[in-house]
């Protein structure tokens, strides 16, 4: 058993060094994608812009539905709200799970063909490893999604780790000791907050609200209160400049906003300040802040010191909005602080336990795996 042991290990030793390993953090706003020895190698948007379906029914309907893809990322997030008829741009990931398969395929197989042509010091004789975040709250049917389409598009192993998880990871947790560490995951979809220790989660909740939530309530509150109707990529600019949930009794800043106006259907400008914003978006922080407090409050008693002593970590491109610590810090007395770079905390995960094997063994065990 030894001798048999050993050769399996110098086997598994051999194989590494023609191996190639690639981390994905499929976002529901970003994707980002890690190749080892080369950094990061994609960091665009989750959508992809196509001719649109036509729904036939009947005996004269196709049997195979050939979708055309156009652009992808960056290129798709700026045809949004400007496509031509019969172009139509998707995200395939709607909060933090997958609801467009043929769409994920599509894009994935676009970002990996880009990967497999970018040289590198390791001869990639062999089919990549590639570990992906996951939602901590994905079913098991998600799951196989996920790794049916890695598979279909030439993945060896695929191994699912959940981003809270990754969070801790990136934020420096040990995962050899049970020490806990209270992660917040603002996403693009969804919100997730979990006690994180020994590389896997105590207890975890999640919320299927994100920043396009936040942006989508923009839009309503300035239709409600001006008339006015913009696009989702204009409310996710007015949201970065002058988004905030802290009044801090500062400069009231204010932003110039253009639309259509509904009532006569011209373009019309005005300018919205900062508290107006704040207003628009309090209901969406609030259920934030209301998440965190439940899985305070289920938090297993011998865990409480390290909560305390650690505090609460905030990640996603969401905790980027000014205040944001501020509020759940001022609501539950508990130190609140905002990851270094938020928006790559889950990256810079991957990129931790795809370098280090010794620390990716303690890890996987848990993910993707219960």
């Amino acid at each position: 058993m030894l001798f048999l042991s050993q050769t399996k290990n110098r086997i598994e030793d051999w194989w590494k060094k023609f191996s190639w390993d690639i981390g994905i953090d499929l976002g529901t706003s970003n994707t980002v994608v890690y190749l080892k020895d080369r950094g990061v190698v994609i960091d665009e948007p989750t959508l992809l812009a196509r001719i649109k379906k036509k729904r036939w029914l009947g005996l004269s309907a196709p049997k195979h539905k050939v979708v055309v893809p156009l652009a992808y990322g960056i290129k798709a997030k700026e045809m949004m709200d400007r496509e031509p008829i019969g172009v139509e741009v998707v995200s395939p990931i709607k909060n933090g799970i997958v609801s467009d398969l043929e769409a994920l395929e599509s894009l994935l197989a676009y970002y990996l063909k880009m990967v497999y042509e970018i040289p590198s010091g390791r001869p990639k004789i062999f089919k990549p490893q590639i570990v992906i975040s996951v939602p901590c709250l994905i079913t098991d049917v998600q799951k196989r999604a996920v790794r049916s389409v890695l598979n279909s598009l030439g993945a060896k192993k695929v191994i699912l780790i959940e981003g809270l998880v990754l969070a801790g990871v990136g934020m420096g947790m040990p995962t050899d000791r049970s020490a806990g560490l209270m992660m917040v995951d603002m996403g693009g979809g969804k919100t997730e907050v979990g006690l994180v220790s020994q590389g896997g989660v105590v207890i975890t909740k999640g919320i299927k609200v994100g920043g396009d939530d936040l942006d989508l309530a923009i839009v309503n509150y300035l239709k409600m209160k001006y008339g006015i109707l913009i696009g989702k990529n204009s409310a996710e600019k007015i949201k970065i400049d002058i988004g905030s949930v802290w009044d801090s009794g500062k400069e009231n800043k204010t932003v110039l906003v253009r639309g259509r106006d509904l009532e006569t259907g011209l373009p019309k400008s005005l300018r919205v300040n900062e508290v107006e914003i704040r207003e628009a978006l309090s209901l969406l922080f609030n259920k934030m802040v209301k998440l965190v407090k439940e899985v305070v409050d289920e938090v297993p008693p011998e865990m409480i010191d390290d909560v305390i002593k650690r505090g609460i970590i905030l990640g996603g491109n969401g905790a980027k909005i000014k205040g944001m610590a501020k509020l759940i810090e001022n609501d539950l007395k508990i130190a609140t602080k905002v990851a270094d770079e938020p928006g790559k905390i889950i990256t810079q995960g991957l990129v931790r336990l795809i370098d280090d094997q010794e620390k990716f063994k303690t890890v996987k065990i848990y993910s993707g795996q219960r």
